[in-house]
C-alpha cells in the first residue's frame, strides 16, 4: 500500500542554486570572515571564554549576514 505523498512541496529557493556532488540543494558558500563571525557568535557565552575578548573578536569580525533561507514549517531537528 502506498501512501500519497502529493500534498508535500519542495522549498523553493530564489536566485543561484547550489547543489553538493549528489545532487542535493545546499546553502549558499559565505566567506571566511562571515564564517569566522558566525563561529564567535555561537560561542559568545561559552563558558571558559572571556566574553569580552570574545566581543572584541566579533567587532573586529563583523560583517554583513548571508541570509539563510531555512523551510520554517519544519523544525530543526
Amino acid at each position: 500500500m502506498s501512501k500519497d505523498y502529493s500534498y508535500v512541496e519542495a522549498q523553493v529557493t530564489k536566485g543561484k542554486k547550489y547543489y553538493d556532488k549528489d545532487g542535493w540543494e545546499i546553502s549558499p558558500p559565505i566567506s571566511d570572515r562571515e564564517c569566522i563571525y558566525r563561529c564567535l557568535e555561537n560561542c559568545q557565552n561559552l563558558a571558559g571564554l572571556d566574553r569580552k575578548q570574545v566581543q572584541r573578536l566579533m567587532d573586529d569580525f563583523k560583517t554583513k549576514k548571508t541570509k539563510f533561507v531555512r523551510n520554517e514549517e519544519y523544525p530543526v531537528l
